[in-house]
């Protein structure tokens, strides 16, 4: 069901003709749901593990990118001049995906263009190739992150029309609107109601996947903005020049001040880095890669939980912020927390997508077809 107002204007009513959005989930608020063979998993000893359900905050394709396009594209759509939006990502991007989802799907729909650079392939970047082309990305194909990304910009400089969408919609060295950052401080403001209602108890922590760290940005602002005891664990899986604590600090504040210019009577509170943990040693060996722990926590939640509940995890997010929860539950003094972990990924099942393309990944431009021809998977250690 769509919903006719966020909670940040429920809150702060003076913000509603000041912060552009527009209703994009279909099924907020999203389950909480306590994940009881985990905790015995884990042997926990009054702990308790649970998930927050983003994964199903939409119809057609869930996630964390949902949340912060009700700001993002609001904010393309009032600007008259702006017919289409460019972004980029990595090959197999769920960014990039949710962004032509998103595109195709306005009335009338609108351009995306985007520029995608490799990764390790998996299925799953294979699926998000075939579904780009399906649902009317126009594809370009870079090399490196850093050399894509200098190209987008370029594209964008020559193409005034396109609103360019930062990678995971979160500024980039402080550069760039805040707003997919806010989208999160509303999930906070969501999960607040659900603890105020005995949905859950309000959590110790909150482990979540940080690519370019706005999701967990946000996160951290929402939960001291309502002085809630939980602090956000933020599980590098992105190179550290974007996964970093002075990235996550820069961004909450820079969304915590954008709202504060907006309503006067908008806490003044400010994030430093006691205020979450960002956990690094998870990546592997760039992003994209798969590692052991990852994949043996993806196949781990999924036996005990998402098969009966319906949701999966992967390996280059969520599974690796999963196996960082599953080290810190595996520590004694930890087994009387409790966690609630943020699925980022979406559990929706597109394969009523995939076989209308017949899996012809010859429709592809052709510089694509090398993903098809030449796959070969690995894990590491």
């Amino acid at each position: 069901m769509v919903r006719s107002e966020p909670f940040l204007f429920k809150v702060f009513p003076l913000l509603r003709e000041k912060v552009p959005w527009i209703p994009l989930l279909t099924n907020i608020p999203t389950p909480v749901e306590r994940l009881t063979n985990l905790e015995n998993y884990f042997k926990l000893k009054q702990g308790q593990i649970y998930i927050k359900r983003d994964d199903k905050n939409h119809h057609i394709y869930g996630g964390n990118k949902l949340r912060k396009f009700e700001f993002l594209f609001a904010n393309t759509l009032k600007r008259k001049k702006k017919k289409a939006i460019v972004t980029y990502g990595g090959i197999g991007t769920h960014h990039g995906l949710a962004s032509i989802i998103v595109c195709r799907n306005f009335n009338p729909p609108i351009n995306c263009d985007l520029f995608l650079y490799k990764q390790p392939l998996t299925k799953q970047v294979q699926q998000s190739l075939l579904l780009f082309k399906y649902f009317g990305a126009r594809m370009h194909l870079g090399k490196k992150d850093i050399g894509t990304f200098v190209k987008t910009l370029f594209f964008w400089i020559f193409h005034r029309k396109y609103d360019f969408i930062l990678p995971g919609g979160t500024p980039v060295f402080g550069r760039g609107t805040p707003l997919g950052t806010v989208g999160f401080i509303e999930a906070v403001l969501e999960l607040k109601e659900q603890i105020d209602k005995s949905l859950i108890p309000e959590p110790d922590m909150i482990f979540v996947a940080g690519g370019t760290i706005g999701t967990a940005a946000g996160l951290t602002a929402g939960c001291k903005l309502l002085g809630l005891k939980t602090k956000v664990y933020a599980v590098a899986v992105y190179k550290h020049f974007l996964a970093n604590s002075s990235n996550l600090t820069r961004n909450a504040n820079k969304a915590l001040k954008y709202l504060q210019k907006r309503d006067n009577s908008f806490p003044r509170i400010k994030i430093s880095q006691d205020d979450f943990e960002l956990i690094e040693g998870y990546l592997g060996s760039g992003y994209g890669h798969q590692t052991l722990k990852g994949q043996k926590a993806v196949n781990t939640v999924f036996n005990l939980e998402g098969k009966e509940k319906g949701f999966y995890l992967e390996t280059t997010y969520t599974g690796k912020a999963m196996a960082a929860m599953f080290d810190f539950l595996g520590k004694e003094e930890n087994k009387s927390k409790i966690v609630l972990f943020w699925n980022s990924y979406n559990s929706n099942d597109l394969d009523m997508y995939l076989k209308e393309t017949n899996y012809d990944y010859k429709k592809l431009p052709k510089k694509f077809h090398k993903f098809f021809e030449k796959a070969s998977f690995q894990l590491e250690n």
